[in-house]
C-alpha cells in the first residue's frame, strides 16, 4: 500500500490519487518492481486538495486521518509505503523525525488491534514522495533520486513477501 500526503490538481479533479505527473513516476517505479498498480493500493492522508496546494494543517489531517486508518485496515498490506516526510509522520506518529531519518528506520504503523484483541502492527516504509524527485530532475549531481526510492521500494517488497500471509 502506498499512502501520499494529499491529492494534486490532477488527482482532485479526476477523484483518484496519483494520476498526475508525480502519479507517472509512481507507476514507474511500481513496474520497475515487476507489478502493476492493480496490484497495489494508492491513498492519501487528506482525501481533498489543500487549498493553494499548502501543506495540511493538523486539523485537517486529524479529520481525515479516520477514513484513513480505515482503508488502512480494510486492505490489511503486508507493507506500508510513506510517499514523503508528511505522510511518514502521520503514519509513524513521529513528528519529530525527519524524513532521512525515517528512511533508515524500522517504523510501524499501529493499525489498532485484531478482532482477538491482539495489536495490529503493519511495516512502514518511507521514502521520498514522486513529486519531490520529479523536481530535483535536472539538478545537482549526486545520488540518483530514483535510484534512492528504489532502493526503499525494493526493501518494502522484500518486507511484504516475508510477512505473514492472511
Amino acid at each position: 500500500m502506498f499512502v501520499g500526503e494529499a491529492p494534486g490538481a490532477d488527482e482532485d479533479r479526476q477523484g483518484e490519487p496519483f494520476v498526475g505527473r508525480a502519479g507517472q513516476r509512481l507507476t514507474q517505479w511500481i513496474e520497475t518492481l515487476g507489478m502493476t498498480r492493480g496490484d497495489v493500493y494508492i491513498a492519501n492522508v487528506l482525501k481533498c486538495r489543500p487549498p493553494g496546494n499548502r501543506d495540511p494543517r493538523p486539523d485537517e489531517v486529524a479529520k481525515c486521518s479516520p477514513f484513513l486508518q480505515a482503508q488502512i485496515r480494510a486492505i490489511s498490506p503486508a507493507v506500508i509505503v510513506a510517499l514523503g516526510r508528511h505522510a511518514g509522520q502521520l503514519l509513524s506518529r513521529r513528528a519529530d523525525m525527519t524524513l532521512r531519518s525515517m528512511r533508515t528506520s524500522r517504523l510501524t504503523y499501529d493499525a489498532g488491534k485484531t478482532a482477538d484483541g491482539t495489536p495490529l502492527r503493519i511495516p512502514l516504509m518511507v521514502t521520498y514522495h514522486p513529486a519531490w524527485v520529479l523536481r530535483q530532475e535536472g539538478g545537482e549531481r549526486g545520488q540518483n533520486p530514483d535510484d534512492m526510492v528504489l532502493g526503499d521500494l525494493k526493501k518494502a517488497m522484500a518486507i511484504a513477501r516475508d510477512a505473514p500471509q492472511t
